[in-house]
């Protein structure tokens, strides 16, 4: 296994074990769950509640195990975008320079700072999701031109 294998398989450990645990307390949460996602997306809330659980908990065991791991990060991926376009105040900083700095820096500006740092990592981890999504579990040797 070579240093890149190395990096994304820490990539698939770090993010599946983190998905398993986040499916595992939406479930153990399920009533405050549904109830935030009733909020955010109405009567189809607890159904969709119930689609992220699944996908978080067996997605993220795809990628410990290394098991179709494009497509679970993916799908993953899918998941986080949703989850950063509802959560973030698209529209709230005055510019574009401010938006950018709420979306990329953990700022104290205008935004709340729970929800700055949310965005954040919602980043890092599409940022990630998306990397093992392009590159799998393995890298293939690539061919000379």
């Amino acid at each position: 296994m070579n240093r890149q294998e190395k990096g994304l398989l820490i990539l698939r450990v770090f993010f599946g074990i983190a998905f398993v645990i986040a499916g595992f307390d939406k479930l153990l949460r399920w009533g405050d769950v549904s109830g935030m996602f009733g909020m955010l997306f109405g009567s189809a809330g607890a159904i969709l509640a119930g689609i992220v659980l699944v996908i978080e908990i067996f997605g993220g065991l795809a990628l410990v195990l290394g098991f179709h791991t494009r497509k679970a990060a993916w799908l993953l991926a899918v998941v986080i975008a949703v989850a950063f376009l509802k959560t973030f105040g698209v529209g709230d900083a005055p510019n574009l320079i401010s938006t950018l700095r709420e979306l990329l820096v953990m700022n104290t500006g205008k935004m709340n700072d729970m929800v700055n740092f949310q965005t954040s990592t919602q980043l890092a981890y599409l940022a990630g999701l998306v990397t093992l999504g392009v590159s799998g579990s393995k890298l293939k040797a690539m061919k000379a031109d």
